[in-house]
């Protein structure tokens, strides 16, 4: 028998972003400051196409609200 046939429901927690999404901008973040400085403060090519989001680098295991996020710079949706 398959452990996860089709009339199973499998238990979905948060995604990798989700689980980290509590988290904010920090002033020491220099490389987000950086990129988002340069050019007269209208920010380089990276800081205006695409998103810095913090990520839950122990999934699938951590719950919401991770206590040690990474961040990592994503398309932006």
């Amino acid at each position: 028998m398959n452990m996860l046939d089709d009339d199973d429901e499998e238990v979905i927690g948060p995604t990798i972003w989700e689980a980290a999404a509590e988290e904010e901008i920090q002033e020491n973040f220099w490389e987000y400051h950086c990129r988002k400085n340069r050019n007269e403060g209208k920010g380089d090519a990276v800081y205006n196409n695409l998103a810095y989001l913090p990520v839950c680098n122990c999934m699938p295991v951590c719950r919401k609200g991770c206590r040690n996020p990474i961040w990592m710079w994503t398309k932006k949706k």
